[in-house]
């Protein structure tokens, strides 16, 4: 699969980026991208980022195996969601709401400590329910990228 046009999404949506198997193997790795807000024009500020990573990262760790990480993107509008075996969009979508419920009854940031975070004092507790408010309300369309979203072509490329 290609990376989708920017220009043209709308988020929230999840769709596999790439997926990765060795020849006649039987599992397989993919990465997803969980795009939360439309690039180029927002970003999901750098403590509400920060905080959403060890959520979702703790959530997935303790409950799904065979989910490896859940990552920020640098340009923060997204996650990259790395899997390992058969995965559905509907199953990880699950997972994933399941998550961000779970942030809504929070009453503090997992691992946000000088012990186990590199930059402890960098969370948004309030910021991260609002966000997780906010897609949770979306999560019909996470499949949807949106009508005018496509792969990028050559031409998209040379109108740069």
């Amino acid at each position: 699969m290609a990376d989708l046009d920017h220009r043209h999404v709308e988020p929230p949506y999840l769709r596999v980026m790439s997926s990765y198997g060795p020849p006649g193997g039987e599992s397989s790795a993919a990465v997803w991208d969980f795009r939360l807000v439309r690039p180029n024009r927002e970003q999901v500020p750098g403590p509400v980022n920060h905080s959403l990573e060890h959520f979702l990262g703790a959530y997935v760790r303790r409950k799904h195996p065979t989910i490896m990480n859940v990552a920020p993107m640098g340009c923060r509008t997204g996650l990259y969601v790395w899997t390992i075996g058969p995965w559905t969009i509907d199953a990880l979508a699950d997972v994933l709401a399941s998550g961000l419920r779970a942030i809504g009854e929070a009453e503090a940031v997992p691992l946000a400590n000088v012990i186990q975070c590199g930059c402890a004092h960098y969370h948004s507790l309030q910021g991260v329910k609002e966000l997780a408010a906010q897609l949770l309300r979306h999560r019909a369309g996470w499949s949807d990228p949106g009508p005018d979203a496509h792969e990028v072509r050559e031409r998209d490329l040379f109108l740069l």
